[in-house]
């Protein structure tokens, strides 16, 4: 009788703290007092910091933005370098193509959203987060890299719109910029462990 009633008692703990006995977890030593009723936290990640001797205007708003890992960091300087080089550009700039800002997005495809407005496309932090929030988590195909969250690294993808212009084009137009960009970072800017 003692060890159905124990077994009952685990049952019940594993469902409360682990949902099922398949992935039950040991009792706390505190299971007799509420306190072990009390979810626990999970073990934050590492945050990363920049590095006080960072003194580039665009590495500061892009981490500030969002763009906090290493690779994220040196990927999103890479493409507003390729896109603008870190300048917000208005219809007034002689490169203009219908896009706006240090990340150039384009006016025609996404002033219908309700985060788009003029104002936020030209103000350099603002577009940053707009980009860091609705474009990354999608890979960031329009700029052709797409980004790994797992691996905090950028990769070639041309995707359908870069594709139709063909290999040379899209190396020399997209590839190759980024390629100078990523080189270009100031490296005493990368993001350390806090």
């Amino acid at each position: 009788m003692t060890s159905k009633i124990s077994f009952f008692i685990v049952l019940l703990a594993a469902m409360i703290f682990g949902g099922t006995t398949a992935n039950a977890k040991p009792l706390p030593d505190n299971f007799s007092n509420k306190s072990a009723f009390v979810k626990q936290e999970n073990t934050p990640k590492p945050e990363w910091i920049l590095p006080e001797r960072c003194d580039n205007k665009q590495a500061k708003i892009l981490f500030k933005a969002g763009f906090n890992r290493p690779g994220m960091l040196r990927g999103a300087w890479a493409i507003t370098w390729r896109e603008s080089k870190h300048q917000s550009l208005t219809e007034a700039s002689r490169w203009y193509s219908g896009a706006l800002g240090t990340w150039q997005i384009q006016t025609s495809a996404w002033s219908g959203r309700s985060w788009w407005s003029r104002s936020a496309m030209l103000d350099k932090y603002q577009q940053s987060v707009i980009v860091r929030k609705h474009f990354l988590k999608g890979g960031m195909h329009n700029w052709g890299y797409g980004y790994s969250f797992k691996n905090d690294s950028w990769y070639e993808d041309a995707g359908m719109y870069y594709s139709l212009w063909g290999s040379s084009t899209t190396y020399a137009w997209v590839i190759a910029p980024f390629n100078t960009g990523w080189s270009l970072f100031p490296k005493k800017c990368t993001p350390v462990k806090k």
